[in-house]
C-alpha cells in the first residue's frame, strides 16, 4: 500500500502543524450510551449531536492518515460556552477558547487523534 499523501500544504511542511477540530461532548457515542453521563439524556438536538460525532470520526481518520508526519489532528470540546445560540452556557468565551488555543500550540510531541477538554481526554 502506498504511503498516505498529504491532504494540505501544511502536512508536507517540515514544520509541525496542528489542527483542532471543534466538536462537543454531545458528539461522544460513549457518553450517549452511559447512563451515568450528563450527556446521556440530551437527545433533543440529534442533528447537532450527529454532526459532532461526524467531526470526531473525521478527526480519527485524518489523524491516522497523518500519523507519519509532523502534523497533529485532535478534536476539542470547548465546554458549554455562552453564545447567542447558548445564552445559558456556563463558560465565557475566553474559557471556552482555552482548549483550542492549547492544542493549536502543541509541538511535534503533542497528542494526535485525541478528544480533549481542558487538558483531559474525553471518550469518543
Amino acid at each position: 500500500m502506498p504511503p498516505p499523501r498529504p491532504c494540505c500544504r501544511c502536512c508536507a511542511s517540515p514544520r509541525p502543524a496542528a489542527s483542532s477540530n471543534v466538536s462537543s461532548a454531545l458528539g461522544s457515542l460513549t457518553q450517549h450510551q452511559d447512563l451515568a453521563s450528563p450527556v446521556y439524556a440530551i437527545k433533543a438536538i440529534p442533528a447537532y449531536n450527529v454532526s459532532k460525532s461526524a467531526v470526531n470520526a473525521w478527526t480519527v481518520h485524518l489523524a491516522h492518515e497523518l500519523r507519519d508526519t509532523r502534523s497533529k489532528v485532535n478534536a476539542i470540546h470547548p465546554g458549554a460556552v455562552k453564545t447567542d445560540g447558548n445564552p445559558d452556557g456556563e463558560l465565557e468565551l475566553p474559557e471556552g477558547a482555552k482548549t483550542s488555543v492549547a492544542l493549536a500550540l502543541i509541538g511535534a510531541d503533542g497528542p494526535n487523534g485525541s478528544f480533549i477538554h481542558l487538558g483531559q481526554a474525553l471518550p469518543w
